[in-house]
């Protein structure tokens, strides 16, 4: 065999290397990459918890506000501190297990939410809105599993960083965060936020294990 044609051997062979490692099926740092992004672009809201508005907060929370400020009184607090709701302080009567009103009034106060809120609303398919404060950007992907069949397809498990966007000004409020831990600890370590995310080798490439839940 003359040079020439070792030559195109090892030239064809390298081209099919390059070409399987760019495949949109392969397991590395792109692909997976593409996947967490795509999840997020679908997925990636910051959101607190589903609220029932109105919200009434009774005498017994009021009063322990200060040493649960992560409690409902607290809570609503905040987000009125915020400007996203507005509480009023009012009398309603007791309600009997049968949901007829009667007896003795009680003093509860009443927060409904503001028009300041609703810009920061989100609601998913068949689920209450949410008061939503950021965005999750990718970072960078860290490791991953070896990619193991699971079923009719593959699965693998991807570890990244990521870092927040669009972080809503109420959200950075210190009474803010300390009535909402959660979003107070993500908030404060946006630099450094670890998950994971379980993926799916799908004929279109890598896709985030629920995207479509």
């Amino acid at each position: 065999m003359n040079k020439t044609a070792i030559s195109l051997i090892l030239g064809a062979t390298l081209a099919a290397a390059l070409s399987a490692c760019d495949s949109k099926t392969s397991a590395n740092d792109k692909n997976f990459g593409i996947a967490v992004n795509q999840y997020f672009a679908k997925k990636g809201d910051m959101c607190l918890d589903p609220v029932t508005w109105p919200v009434d907060v009774y005498e017994a929370d009021l009063r322990q506000q200060k040493l649960y400020p992560d409690g409902p009184a607290g809570q609503m607090a905040a987000l009125e501190a915020a400007g996203l709701a507005k509480g009023e302080d009012m009398e309603l009567p007791v309600t009997f297990v049968d949901g007829k009103p009667g007896g003795p009034k009680v003093k509860v106060r009443r927060y409904v939410m503001t028009d300041a809120a609703k810009p920061y609303l989100r609601a998913d398919a068949g689920r209450k809105p949410r008061l939503c404060w950021g965005h999750k950007s990718l970072d960078k992907v860290i490791r991953w599993a070896d990619p193991a069949k699971a079923g009719d397809h593959e699965e693998s498990a991807v570890i990244y960083t990521y870092t927040l966007s669009n972080v809503a000004g109420w959200a950075r409020k210190p009474q803010v965060k300390e009535a909402f831990p959660i979003l107070g600890r993500t908030v404060d370590g946006e630099h450094t936020q670890k998950e994971k995310l379980y993926v799916k080798l799908t004929p279109q490439g890598w896709e985030g294990i629920g995207l479509n839940d």
